[in-house]
């Protein structure tokens, strides 16, 4: 995504928050955040969502309870991140479809500037047989009570999930 995409209607979608300060181990030589990293932050940060949204995270919650399979992820990055920087990461879902949904980042540096954007597409797995299965109903009725209805529900264009 280009930075003049993400406009002040955009960051307003998202309404969970996670805020944290850099670390020793978390950046180079050169004291900026190393690039894996951020997906770590979002990885905690989308697992603190699906929290407040009221999904119990456990260690069965991911394998057992709601089998979910990130397959992809995508990070367009803008500005450096430094030792002993705060930061925030905000986090919505933006669509889902009958099985997969997406959750969109952004990281924001303490001046409130743009320092990355990201985009993970989850699946719902049916855990035996490692195939996608319909979004609970629950999931689906969280979500959109949560996002205060900024959630697409997109129709399958291109075939099967």
């Amino acid at each position: 995504m280009n930075i003049d995409e993400i406009t002040p209607s955009l960051i307003l979608k998202f309404k969970h928050s996670y805020k944290n300060k850099v670390r020793f181990h978390e950046v180079d030589s050169f004291g900026v955040v190393h690039n894996i990293v951020f997906l770590y932050w979002i990885e905690i940060a989308q697992g603190e969502y699906l929290e407040a949204l009221g999904i119990e995270i456990n260690p069965n919650t991911f394998t057992n309870d709601f089998p979910l399979m990130k397959v992809h992820n995508e990070i367009d990055y803008f500005l450096p991140l430094h030792l002993g920087e705060n930061y925030e990461v905000r986090t919505r879902i933006s669509w889902y479809k009958r099985s997969s949904f997406e959750f969109q980042n952004l990281v924001l540096n303490e001046k409130g500037y743009i320092v990355c954007f990201a985009r993970s597409i989850l699946v719902h797995l049916d855990k035996c047989s490692f195939s996608s299965t319909p979004l609970p109903t629950r999931f689906l009725e969280l979500v959109r009570k949560f996002e205060c209805g900024d959630v697409e529900q997109l129709k399958d264009l291109n075939g099967p999930e």
